[in-house]
């Protein structure tokens, strides 16, 4: 399979006022951390707009359309929605997840905000402080969106040919990224996906938080996206009815869209 294509927006940052001394020389500035938790080398980047009548997919407890499926050495995410595009925003959900529960993502970001001076927190702050959160989650189900504005966020586009490989370019996308600037959204849009011949696109923007080691909780790293047992299942509305009696065992059968993608860990 010929490996997708990428295609990163540049995002860049306004240079700072140059800072001088009393005497009017040049002197180096140097950057404040308070009231941040963002380490020093985090690139400095707004916070992307989101497409307007196009559906945001956020993460709220008790509402996420996807399961992890347990997998020899690695693990399987399943989605489920309305649309492909819909499935594609629940499975980066689901994988940012899987590194850092999306849950206490904002409360570990303002925890660090009101610490002194912002600064990093040793360890893991919030490793085993929340064992009942299974519990919790029952009563969290009236929640419409994230606790919190985003800080930072991402937009980009991948195009590659056939629906798996654009699947693969669009969390690996999103997966580097996290790798390179540590960005966790928490929140993703995803355009509709334009099927040409041979080339397949899609254009995506996910906002959220900046993961700080110390001070977000930290789950299990996904290395890589794999091809392995890679299923996209589209259904139209005479099949989707036609599953109205399927088994609850299975909760995507019942809707439009689902798909099924093994990631590395």
């Amino acid at each position: 399979q010929r490996p997708p294509k990428r295609r990163r927006r540049r995002e860049g940052a306004a240079p700072a006022a140059e800072a001088r001394d009393s005497a009017g020389a040049a002197v180096a500035a140097v950057p404040s951390r308070e009231g941040s938790p963002e380490p020093d080398w985090a690139p400095k980047t707004g916070v992307p707009s989101f497409a307007p009548d196009v559906k945001v997919v956020r993460w709220v407890p008790g509402k996420c359309q996807y399961e992890y499926k347990d997998h020899t050495a690695d693990i399987q995410i399943h989605s489920w929605g309305d649309s492909v595009e819909e499935c594609f925003a629940w499975a980066a959900l689901a994988m940012f997840n899987y590194m850092t529960p999306l849950k206490r993502l904002a409360s570990s970001a303002l925890s660090a905000k009101g610490s002194a001076a912002g600064t990093r927190v040793p360890g893991n702050a919030n490793m085993g402080a929340h064992e009942d959160d299974d519990e919790d989650d029952a009563n969290d189900e009236d929640e419409d969106a994230p606790a919190t504005e985003p800080t930072v966020g991402h937009s980009f586009e991948v195009e590659a040919h056939d629906a798996h490989s654009l699947l693969f370019a669009f969390l690996d996308e999103l997966l580097f990224n996290f790798h390179t600037t540590m960005t966790v959204c928490n929140a993703v849009q995803v355009l509709p996906i334009e099927r040409g011949e041979g080339t397949w696109r899609v254009r995506g923007t996910g906002v959220g938080e900046r993961f700080v080691d110390g001070v977000h909780e930290q789950g299990t790293e996904i290395k890589a996206i794999t091809y392995s047992a890679m299923q996209i299942v589209e259904r139209d509305e005479a099949e989707a009815a036609a599953m109205e009696s399927a088994d609850e065992s299975h909760p995507g059968s019942k809707r439009r869209a689902e798909l099924f993608v093994i990631v590395d860990i």
